[in-house]
């Protein structure tokens, strides 16, 4: 369902497949869904890494790249238990060209002082890459309890997933140059709190999808889809969401 308003410059920074719960979503299920809702370009974790299922989410990755080539940009989702168990080399040797970390900071539990944190850092300057940063919950993992953390390596950029709370992401923002924000899951009214205050520059469209459970059940995925691209178009006008779902994109991963 491509609009000529969004046509050839939809990139989704925050996307997921694999195992979610008792569903299942394969590289096919992604793919399709790019086609039918002319998304350009993902950024993509996969959600089976949370089974500590190394292997199968290298072969996920595989697929998908398969299929939809250099319009996909992998996230190397990081846990406790990869470091733990020192299956690392296991994603740094795949042959999978990462363009992002994550750490979800809900779901485990990481301190930012911690010589796990202090590895991740090194991966990332290593690789050169972003690190996503779920924030919202619990407060070992609100925007703010990143902030120490992103003030000590400013040659890093770090993207704050959700920006929950928004004031706590609105003050590390204005704090730290490499501090930015990504849409998913973000109430319209955080979005418009953003562009009043001039973060434009580092936001990114991201909508976690295909984690659907708190949207509307109404509606399709791709009606919800492009319903959302509409919402955030009718408030910050195509231009700046052209910035955000575009241009901030390419700037960081392309």
């Amino acid at each position: 369902m491509q609009t000529n308003q969004t046509s050839n410059f939809i990139c989704d920074s925050h996307f997921h497949f694999g195992k979610f719960y008792e569903k299942y979503f394969s590289a096919n299920f992604i793919a399709d869904f790019m086609a039918k809702t002319g998304i350009d370009k993902i950024a993509i974790s996969s959600t089976s890494i949370c089974d500590e299922n190394y292997e199968g989410v290298i072969n996920e990755f595989n697929q998908l790249l398969k299929i939809s080539g250099d319009r996909v940009f992998p996230i190397l989702w990081i846990t406790p238990g990869i470091l733990d168990s020192k299956n690392l080399s296991t994603f740094l040797q795949a042959n999978i060209s990462w363009k992002l970390i994550k750490i979800h900071g809900y779901l485990h539990k990481w301190s930012a002082k911690s010589r796990k944190i202090s590895q991740v850092i090194s991966i990332a300057k290593k690789l050169n890459i972003p690190i996503l940063l779920h924030t919202g919950g619990l407060k070992r993992c609100n925007a703010g309890s990143y902030g120490n953390l992103i003030s000590k390596h400013p040659d890093l950029i770090f993207i704050l997933a959700h920006g929950r709370p928004i004031s706590e992401t609105l003050s590390v923002m204005q704090k730290y140059q490499n501090a930015w924000v990504d849409t998913a899951f973000m109430p319209i009214e955080d979005i418009k709190r953003l562009d009043s205050k001039g973060y434009i520059d580092k936001v990114l469209f991201g909508t976690d999808f295909p984690i659907t459970i708190y949207n509307d059940k109404d509606l399709s995925d791709t009606d919800w889809y492009q319903n959302r691209i509409s919402e955030i178009i009718n408030t910050i006008g195509i231009t700046k969401f052209k910035k955000i779902s575009e241009e901030n994109f390419n700037k960081l991963f392309c």
